[in-house]
């Protein structure tokens, strides 16, 4: 019989998507951990803050999901506690995911998105809210596509990279690691790595 039960990491309002999401999927929420010691009693859903991340260390958490939307600190609790959990990858019921599609432990998939056939997701991936991921896409780990988003086919997300609300991403693209493409961007150069672009059409940003 598979195990239902699931610790989430985070308390901040992703977690609210992801909790609902887990919810609609008939998960067991046995608690939420968070470093936000004014986040302690707090409850989301009925579901209670339990304490301090550092409780993945008990064992008492056999499966977990990170809630937290920023790509750096999903990216520094998956590393510090991968050898006392199981990070699981939830799609939630009123998305779309093709069946060829392959995601990575520790990603998530939201309502109303779309992913198309021949897409490699990696680990701990967001697919936000009623975004659009065409064919043949690669999302390397730790990648946030935000609400809204819409990548054509055959576009490169880099490791870490946040592509704001709205934005979207013309066919074979690449996106470099940890980039960020501006809210409502329209990217149709490649971006390098550790730039921010914004705008229509997508340009860096001017430093100074």
């Amino acid at each position: 019989m598979k195990d239902n039960r699931i610790v989430v990491i985070g308390a901040g309002g992703h977690a609210k998507v992801i909790i609902s999401t887990l919810l609609e999927l008939n998960y067991k929420i046995v608690g939420i951990l968070d470093d936000d010691p004014i986040k302690r009693n707090l409850h989301i859903f009925d579901v209670p803050v339990l304490g301090s991340v550092e409780l993945l260390r008990s064992g008492k958490f056999e499966q977990g999901i990170i809630a937290i939307g920023d790509n750096r600190i999903r990216k520094e609790i998956a590393d510090k506690y991968r050898e006392f959990c199981k990070w699981i990858s939830i799609i939630h019921p009123f998305s779309y995911i093709h069946s060829s599609v392959e995601i990575g432990d520790g990603s998530v998939v939201l309502a109303g998105s779309v992913v198309q056939p021949g897409v490699v997701i990696g680990k701990h991936v967001i697919i936000n809210t009623s975004a659009s991921v065409d064919h043949d896409c690669k999302l390397e780990d730790f990648v946030h596509i935000a609400p809204g988003v819409h990548l054509a086919g055959g576009v490169l997300v880099g490791e870490g990279s946040l592509l704001g609300v709205g934005s979207s991403v013309i066919p074979y693209r690449r996106i470099g690691k940890w980039s960020i493409v501006g809210a409502g961007s329209v990217v149709v150069n490649d971006v390098s790595d550790f730039i921010t672009v914004i705008g229509v059409p997508a340009k860096p940003i001017k430093q100074g």
